[in-house]
């Protein structure tokens, strides 16, 4: 069983992740929440907490939500080499190429309200690099502010698309039917962080859940694109 930190995105309490915890809890994981001021973000005292979240016994993983798994990814960067490695790490609707909504408020000189987020990734993308698998799940339920700010007709869990979840040194990617917030809430959600935990892949039979877009690995999410 493994250790895992959990990191909550864009406007959010760590209060938000607890429902995911608690059902990676029941699987037999050690999980600690983190709450961070996501506007204001003081990344080396965020990755102090995250350091000190860590075993020395069990695997450690990080899971982060939007901007929580840009944030992760952040982290494994500037952690390579230490005495507690880090496992793995699985993002959850997390823009790693930049939101384009992020973009598009800054165009319309509203870039202010998404505070320090926008250096952090959501807009100054800095090059993605990880030395431990990394496995990103997107979600494909169109419903949230995205259409209203953006009218296109790329896949997106109405928030961020699809396209934004992806990463050439990804270990895997996955689609799932759920919103930008659903996915957090959802039991395939967990399910598939759980096995990618324990084997550095998501799962696939057939089709996980009617409808969803199938992608074995990253290059094959752009199927999810075309459609």
């Amino acid at each position: 069983m493994a250790n895992i930190v959990v990191l909550h995105g864009l406007y959010m309490h760590g209060v938000v992740m607890k429902p995911l915890a608690s059902r990676l809890k029941k699987r037999g994981h050690t999980v600690q929440v983190i709450t961070y001021n996501s506007l204001r973000i003081n990344e080396a005292l965020l990755f102090k907490r995250i350091h000190n979240c860590l075993s020395v016994s069990k695997k450690n993983v990080i899971v982060g939500h939007s901007l929580g798994g840009i944030l992760a990814v952040h982290f494994v960067n500037s952690h390579q080499g230490k005495n507690t490695p880090i496992d793995s790490v699985v993002t959850i609707g997390s823009p790693l190429q930049g939101s384009s909504i992020a973009k598009e408020l800054k165009n319309m000189k509203l870039g202010f309200i998404l505070g320090s987020s926008k250096e952090q990734g959501l807009i100054d993308v800095n090059k993605l690099t990880v030395d431990c698998p990394v496995g990103s799940i997107a979600g494909t339920m169109s419903i949230g502010i995205r259409s209203s700010i953006i009218r296109d007709k790329q896949p997106s869990d109405g928030t961020v698309t699809v396209e934004e979840t992806l990463l050439p040194e990804l270990t895997d990617h996955l689609c799932l039917n759920h919103s930008h917030t659903s996915l957090i809430y959802a039991k395939d959600t967990v399910n598939q962080v759980d096995y990618f935990i324990e084997h550095h892949k998501f799962q696939r039979e057939e089709e996980e859940v009617q409808g969803n877009y199938k992608a074995d690995n990253p290059s094959s999410a752009n199927e999810a694109l075309s459609m």
